[in-house]
């Protein structure tokens, strides 16, 4: 494959800029106007070209959607696994602070009504960082952070669960300090007895 200037293969280029392009489309005019003509169009390529990586509009849409966020939702390194937890959330937090948090309530709200988008949403966002949060607990029970009786679906739904509702219903601002008494008071719940959770503020 020939490469563009820099190195990068021209259909990776390509690629990101179908993303760019499909991800600025929704926040402009919401996911229900956007359609894959909207988006070839837009980035000035075929709808064959769209469809020989994407089934529907609502696979692309989720992919822009990841591309744009997805690095920013992975679990850093820390002194402890709930530490990660914490700081993981903050970043989730500060994410859903600007576009990225109106996108999906945008994303959220349209998959009520479209089960292509309801299942991309699942498959593409949902469950692969669900996976990688169960993960973490998993390793914080090892390590003696939370009590061996509970279960790690569960703590992700405790956790996370406070920052979707927030998000989704605009009852306050998804601050540093919101998110860190939610963990301080769930991790007093789930037996957490790790720095982190002692050194965030009252």
């Amino acid at each position: 494959m020939r490469s563009a200037p820099g190195g990068r293969p021209r259909d990776e280029k390509l690629h990101r800029a179908i993303l760019q392009t499909t991800y600025d489309l929704v926040l402009q005019v919401g996911f229900r106007a956007v359609s894959v003509e909207s988006i070839a169009a837009t980035a000035g390529v075929s709808k064959a070209t769209i469809y020989r990586r994407w089934p529907n509009k609502a696979a692309v849409v989720m992919d822009a959607f990841t591309d744009r966020v997805g690095s920013g939702s992975l679990f850093p390194k820390a002194q402890s696994a709930t530490e990660s937890i914490r700081l993981q959330m903050r970043a989730m937090a500060r994410s859903f602070r600007g576009d990225d948090g109106a996108l999906v309530r945008a994303l959220l709200a349209e998959a009520q009504f479209d089960p292509e988008l309801a299942r991309a949403f699942r498959e593409r966002w949902t469950m692969p960082r669900r996976k990688l949060g169960i993960a973490v607990v998993e390793e914080a029970i090892r390590q003696g952070e939370m009590s061996a009786d509970i279960d790690p679906a569960d703590v992700i739904d405790i956790l996370y669960g406070p920052i979707y509702y927030r998000l989704q219903m605009g009852t306050g601002a998804l601050s540093n300090a919101y998110v860190d008494r939610i963990f301080r008071r769930a991790m007093k719940g789930l037996g957490g007895k790790d720095r982190a959770s002692r050194d965030c503020p009252p």
